[in-house]
């Protein structure tokens, strides 16, 4: 029986990464510096090619306790939207509708297949509060971070980088297919995001996109 989730999710993710970047209408939105890090066969390989200031944030995270969990974005509506509303800035001003409206609940179809999903992962502190949350895109030999926010009063502990290196470590651990971690675009990032993504392995490459 066809699953009709994998057929239309396919298709709804290959047409967003290739229609027109909207600063270079010439190239899909993402087809140039996509930034990509190729992981290994274990976390272990994957953690030490990492920078050192990357590891030690982890470390720094882990000792104070915080702790990495996949989670139902439905059940933490309200610590997501206390997440977002944080900061006004992050990279740029932040969204007014995000900053303006609580969040609604996620609608997404359940996946019947590990290949292809839209799975969400948080990380807590000592006391189960939710103070950072990601949401990702499972698609075949690709696990892309959609979006992410950590909470401004936490982020000093090492709380994103935890979260991205974990992601990663479910990426090779639990999605067996999955061989290339994606976080957006060097087009048009900052310089201290572009250092960001390069002290976590993301590397620009360009990338050409076949639907079968």
């Amino acid at each position: 029986m066809k699953d009709r989730f994998f057929s239309e999710f396919t298709r709804s993710f290959y047409k967003e990464v290739t229609r027109r970047h909207p600063k270079m209408p010439i190239f899909g939105r993402m087809t140039r510096g996509v930034a990509v890090c190729t992981l290994g066969a274990d976390y272990d390989s994957y953690f030490n090619s990492l920078e050192s200031s990357a590891r030690r944030n982890v470390r720094k995270a882990l000792r104070m306790g915080y702790v990495f969990e996949p989670i139902i974005y439905n059940d933490y509506l309200d610590e997501i939207y206390e997440i977002r509303c944080s900061t006004s800035v992050r990279q740029g001003a932040m969204d007014a509708e995000m900053l303006n409206n609580k969040p609604k609940p996620n609608t997404d179809k359940k996946s019947k297949s590990g290949t292809h999903n839209y799975p969400y992962f948080g990380v807590f502190d000592s006391n189960r509060k939710l103070v950072a949350y990601a949401g990702c895109i499972v698609a075949g030999e690709l696990l892309e971070l959609s979006h992410f926010f950590g909470h401004k009063d936490y982020q000093k502990d090492g709380i994103v980088p935890l979260l991205i290196t974990e992601i990663a470590r479910k990426s090779i651990e639990g999605y067996s297919g999955v061989k290339y971690f994606v976080y957006g675009s060097y087009v048009n990032s900052s310089e201290t995001l572009a250092r960001f993504k390069k002290k976590l392995m993301f590397k620009p490459y360009h990338v050409h996109w076949k639907l079968h």
